[in-house]
């Protein structure tokens, strides 16, 4: 494969475990104790991250699901591709992390976290992703990871019922010391199909407001 087609970052959705039951989920993720029956083994995670190897040693992979933190394998899938030489860096929802989980994250290669926020307000951010305490869990993991040392990007996705709070999220997650932040559009699958996606003025004024904001972030 020419180096000009080489994969430069690789999201890999590990499981659809997950404590949250967002409306958006595109895998329609929820609780399990278990993996779903086509969730790859510990063993088949390694045999995967070898073949990305061989492709792109220097891939940036994601982990992510679902909820990646519910697998109890985590660490050790993470610490077997970053001694591959890849950049690793896990997405969630930031409930799960805790000075233990983000010092495991840390020990084992892991250079950051993607932390979901889809709205300032509790009501909203809690009914969005169907779980009461989501905010104040997410808003926790952030502390966590800033006091530890571990970098975190916040990530909202944005639908019709939190356009308007874009940048407000966005000077939060500047003022929390996010070393990203990574805006999502909705995927309208999964859970999400019957959601309505914001339009297309709500596209140009949300990306305008984006390319002025870089400049002052």
């Amino acid at each position: 494969m020419s180096d000009d087609f080489k994969p430069f970052l690789i999201a890999w959705n590990l499981t659809r475990r997950c404590n949250l039951r967002c409306d958006h989920c595109y895998l329609s993720a929820g609780e399990r104790d278990s993996g779903a029956a086509d969730e790859l083994s510990t063993e088949e995670c390694f045999r995967v991250v070898d073949e990305i190897s061989r492709v792109n040693p220097h891939t940036m992979l994601v982990l992510t699901g679902g909820e990646p933190l519910l697998r109890k394998d985590l660490s050790d899938i993470a610490r077997y591709a970053s001694r591959k030489g890849m950049m690793v860096v896990v997405g969630t929802n930031g409930t799960l992390l805790t000075d233990q989980k983000v010092t495991e994250l840390l020990d084992c290669g892991i250079l950051g976290v993607s932390i979901s926020m889809d709205s300032l307000n509790a009501g909203k951010h809690d009914s969005f992703r169907c779980r009461p305490g989501a905010l104040a869990g997410a808003i926790q993991g952030m502390e966590v990871c800033r006091r530890q040392g571990l970098a975190f990007q916040v990530h909202p996705t944005v639908t019709q019922f939190n356009v308007h709070e874009i940048p407000g999220i966005m000077d939060f997650a500047h003022q929390k010391g996010a070393k990203v932040f990574n805006l999502f559009f909705l995927v309208c699958t999964g859970r999400g199909e019957m959601m309505s996606d914001i339009t297309p003025e709500a596209y140009e004024q949300t990306l305008s407001y984006l390319a002025d904001a870089q400049g002052r972030h």
